[in-house]
């Protein structure tokens, strides 16, 4: 099977992404709460850089494959849930048309986010910088809820900074 093809089939693609280098494209419709992504794991980091997400308390993994090009928006349309592997897969945080790009909010896989630059996704809700979960207010959490790590809500609970 070609690459392409294989694109087809997982329902999504790379293309070119005016402003921000590269992003991932629905190819066909997903539902929302459907699986879009699976989040594989190319490997355990050391620390939280710029490539990393965060999957737990004081765990770091790279991901594998196109899950890394799935760029940052302020009004996502995935979110996050942890898998059986240790990774996080994408799921549809609401409707996604063919041809929309798949964005996800950061903060829900990652409690502090550094290393970013100002946030570029042109959202109504804009919040201008790529915040962590830790900086998110209450009601954002709250409309994230089962869209996000779950680690997130342990260390709120321990209220670490």
């Amino acid at each position: 099977m070609s690459k392409d093809n294989e694109q087809d089939v997982t329902g999504y693609e790379l293309r070119a992404t005016p402003g921000k280098g590269q992003g991932i494209y629905a190819t066909r419709y997903f539902k929302c709460d459907e699986l879009v992504m699976k989040g594989n794991v190319l490997k355990e980091a050391v620390k939280n850089t710029t490539w990393t997400t965060q999957v737990g308390v004081n765990r770091f993994i790279l991901r594998d494959l196109l899950a890394t090009k799935v760029n940052h928006s302020c009004s996502p349309n995935v979110g996050y849930r942890d898998n059986q592997d240790g990774g996080m897969d994408y799921f549809a945080f609401k409707d996604i048309e063919c041809g929309d790009e798949i964005v996800g909010d950061y903060a829900m896989g990652n409690y502090v986010v550094e290393h970013m630059p100002a946030c570029l996704c042109g959202s109504v809700k804009c919040r201008k910088t790529i915040t962590g979960w830790r900086d998110l207010p209450d009601e954002i959490k709250k409309e994230y809820e089962g869209f996000h790590a779950a680690y997130l809500c342990e260390l709120d609970a321990l209220n670490v900074e």
